[in-house]
């Protein structure tokens, strides 16, 4: 069996115990938070690779849970950035090249008839609700359970699975993701399981004319790339006609990644309002809340209220209009894309010589892995499975240079600087195989102390 690998992290240490003191757990965003003496603090990335303030390299799959499409500090972007510095930056009025990315982004998604702009995903999921509520008229809207679609009150809601007993005739309790969520907006939170399309009909013929959205992910970004099946969500466009409920569908991390048209484009299904964010301007701040001309218009004075100091920011705007270009005029992601394949082949081929069961979800360019004959097609069922093996070879991972999320949920995100760089892939299997054997060791362990 291989060594254990080893990691210096004395810097990151040190710096995690003097943010501590100023800033809760030590980061800016909880989840960058992986334990006192595991949570790394970045130094710079550069293409498909991130270095922390201890000098350690890694081939990074988080790429910020998906921005970075083309690789860190791509320099293209980052050149059409700081022309984009020398606009002015923010001037509470509107620049020409809100147009041009506006016409971008209607040439690659059909459904984009009119564009709107916002910062981050959450914002334009946030405003893509309001829309819907203020163009029906209606309060209440459904979820589908393993969907995140930002941290914002309305959208926290999730299936209960923790005391859930799956041999009932019950649903889950629909419970918040954490506490300071008002339990007054519980009732206007629908949930249903994905690919279920009887439990979909069943809930539109009880709750339909009652509700303004649905919100949907067709692959789910925080719950390892389980995907949509092209049926269910072709009826979930069927009924939403049905019921005169406008459907979402949130590409907050499938925008412009798994095709340019996204998943929408793949599946051939129109939503009325979709939303944009993480790849679309390779890591700068900017998002997009789009759709039919007859929902967007609801956007004014007297009807749906949308607007932000930092909309439309002139370096990220000049940003995404770069980013955009790259991804619609180059072979940009058909390079991620292969680049995905070809890694899934050969941890495929490592786990297979091991004779580990294993499968796959998602898509090239964003993908779970799983311990399983297949991959669950529902959050319910990946709950109830066993992901130890992912977490303990994910702790290894982080330890022989390789940056994926610790949690199972988040899938793996490639970038085009991965597919330009031959050494990521020999690097990252090398790794693999590494930690796969160390996971093995482990579990064998564990199993004589039993």
């Amino acid at each position: 069996m291989p060594a254990q690998p080893k990691r210096n992290l004395t810097k990151s240490n040190a710096q995690f115990q003097k943010a501590v003191k100023r800033l809760p757990l030590g980061v800016a965003s909880t989840f960058r938070y992986w334990g006192d003496d595991r949570t790394i603090y970045v130094h710079h990335g550069k293409g498909g690779r991130t270095w922390d303030i201890d000098g350690n390299a890694y081939v990074d799959y988080r790429l910020g849970y998906g921005p970075a499409i083309l690789g860190y500090a791509d320099d293209r972007v980052d050149a059409a950035a700081r022309k984009g510095m020398e606009v002015g930056g923010v001037f509470a009025l509107s620049t020409e090249r809100e147009l041009a990315v506006a016409e971008r982004i209607a040439k690659m998604v059909p459904a984009a008839e009119l564009v709107r702009f916002s910062n981050s995903g959450t914002e334009a999921v946030m405003s893509a609700l309001r829309l819907a509520r203020a163009h029906t008229g209606r309060d209440s809207y459904l979820l589908v359970e393993g969907g995140y679609h930002g941290l914002f009150d309305a959208a926290m809601w999730m299936a209960n699975l923790e005391e859930w007993n799956p041999k009932s005739n019950h649903d889950p309790e629909v419970v918040s993701y954490g506490k300071g969520i008002p339990m007054t907006l519980k009732q206007l939170a629908h949930l249903v399981p994905m690919n279920d399309c009887q439990r979909l009909e069943d809930t539109f013929r009880k709750h339909g004319h009652s509700l303004a959205a649905m919100l949907i992910e067709p692959i789910q970004g925080n719950c390892c790339a389980i995907s949509a099946r092209k049926d269910y969500v072709e009826l979930a466009r069927k009924l939403c006609d049905e019921y005169g409920v406008l459907l979402i569908i949130d590409e907050v991390k499938t925008g412009f990644r798994v095709g340019k048209g996204g998943v929408q484009g793949l599946l051939g299904v129109m939503p009325d309002i979709t939303t944009f964010a993480k790849a679309m301007g390779n890591g700068y701040p900017i998002a997009v809340v789009a759709g039919r001309e007859a929902v967007m218009r609801t956007f004014r004075y007297g009807g749906a209220s949308h607007g932000g100091t930092y909309t439309a920011h002139s370096v990220s705007l000049a940003a995404a209009e770069e980013c955009l270009r790259i991804l619609d005029e180059t072979p940009a992601l058909e390079t991620l894309a292969s680049y995905g394949e070809r890694l899934k082949t050969g941890i495929s081929q490592i786990l297979s010589d091991r004779n580990i069961t294993h499968s796959f979800s998602g898509h090239p360019s964003m993908f779970g892995t799983f311990f399983a004959e297949t991959p669950p097609d529902n959050y319910r069922d990946w709950k109830t499975s066993d992901y130890s093996f992912y977490d303990q070879m994910a702790y290894h991972l982080h330890d022989l240079g390789i940056i994926v999320e610790p949690d199972s949920r988040e899938p793996w995100f490639m970038c085009e600087a991965h597919g330009l760089d031959e050494t990521c892939l020999t690097g990252t299997l090398k790794a693999v195989q590494t930690a796969v054997d160390l996971t093995l060791e482990h579990f064998e362990d564990e199993a004589k102390r039993a």
